[in-house]
């Protein structure tokens, strides 16, 4: 709801470039080592600014942690998959007489962190490298993933988020400022899509939650970027919104929680292409950008290698529904499900709409909006 008209204000154009940011995973073809992943993706950026630096090789990394479970004694399969497709994921139960403990579900982030630390050491880059990016799904998509029913995956939730703050801790206690965490989670928009619009705003603040939670319960110097994401099971969406009201209701939820908490709000990744659908065309699709308050710093997921000129015009119509720069640019999702050859291209996109100048465009000033 609009309480005031917004004030519209030309501002000139800001011919800062973009940053590149790579969302993680990358082909195996080109990761064969966390080293050779690393360098392809500085290779591929030369003279640009690289967000992050992420090394997520294997897309498959947390369907390999579904293996792994069935050696846990606290579990007993429920279903068996071979994550073919999002019917088919194993899924598991508590088994009678036991108690899952968080060291029985542990992601091992801070091992996996240990290996990408010390392949950066041999990296060739003439500039100083930026930060390691260590991907953290969100407690509800791991809960569910492990769990499936909506009340297994409540009653465990606590264990999953547990298992994931002790790696957070010990990561950020051995590496500092070194690492930024992405918050990955596909949950948070699929299940807002299935809940009626009259509940929305409410389901928003409750999915929100679970994010803040997180982020509140870890180490409060540590940095964060949140990787909202439509599914990329084998490069097609869980979901498809019409528009970002979506997003931009969990990010405005999200960031009045932060802000409440007086925690920094982190960079939002918001997906606006698909793995099997173009960036809109359509300015409706962007309006809601314009209610995202001023301090949220957005990296925009619509670099598509197969519709390039809807990647360039996407990009103009987000920033002119934002009413200012977007200041990095990315692909919906990783690239790990991209062919060696897409994955280039994307990246050849990438830079091409980095170096796009910034067009002069009205700024909406977010005094007297609210939720």
């Amino acid at each position: 709801m609009t309480a005031t008209q917004p004030e519209t204000q030309t501002t000139s154009a800001d011919s800062t470039p973009r940053a590149i940011h790579f969302v993680g995973s990358l082909p195996p073809q080109l990761a064969p080592t966390p080293q050779a992943g690393m360098q392809w993706m500085l290779d591929q950026t030369r003279g640009y600014t690289l967000a992050t630096l992420p090394c997520d090789a294997d897309p498959r990394w947390i369907v390999d942690w579904l293996y792994v479970l069935e050696q846990v004694e606290a579990l007993e399969p429920v279903r068996t998959g071979d994550a073919t497709s999002y019917d088919d994921y194993p899924r598991y139960r508590i088994a009678p007489g036991h108690r899952l403990a968080p060291e029985d579900v542990s992601l091992r982030r801070a091992s996996h962190t240990a290996t990408v630390i010390a392949a950066r050491r041999s990296l060739d880059s003439p500039v100083e490298l930026p930060p390691a990016q260590v991907s953290i799904p969100g407690p509800l998509d791991l809960a569910y993933i492990c769990f499936g029913a909506p009340f297994r995956t409540l009653a465990n939730l606590g264990v999953l988020r547990q298992a994931l703050l002790d790696d957070i801790d010990d990561i950020h206690r051995r590496w500092g400022d070194e690492i930024v965490f992405q918050l990955e989670t596909p949950a948070t928009l699929t299940l807002l899509d299935r809940v009626p619009r009259s509940m929305q705003s409410a389901a928003a603040g409750l999915l929100a939650e679970q994010i803040t939670r997180m982020i509140r319960d870890s180490p409060r110097d540590a940095t964060w970027i949140v990787h909202l994401c439509h599914g990329d099971l084998n490069h097609e969406p869980l979901v498809t919104p019409p528009t970002l009201a979506l997003a931009v209701r969990v990010i405005r939820a999200l960031h009045r929680q932060l802000t409440q908490l007086r925690l920094p709000i982190p960079r939002m990744h918001i997906p606006m292409c698909t793995g099997t659908s173009a960036p809109s065309t359509n300015a409706a699709y962007y309006r809601a950008l314009r209610r995202l308050p001023d301090d949220v710093e957005i990296i925009a997921g619509l670099v598509d290698e197969h519709h390039k000129p809807e990647s360039a015009r996407a990009l103009e119509l987000a920033e002119n529904a934002l009413g200012r720069p977007i200041t990095s640019v990315a692909a919906a999702c990783g690239h790990g499900r991209r062919t060696p050859e897409d994955a280039e291209a994307n990246t050849a996109l990438a830079r091409n709409l980095a170096n796009t100048p910034h067009r002069r465009f009205a700024h909406h000033h977010k005094a007297g909006r609210t939720a």
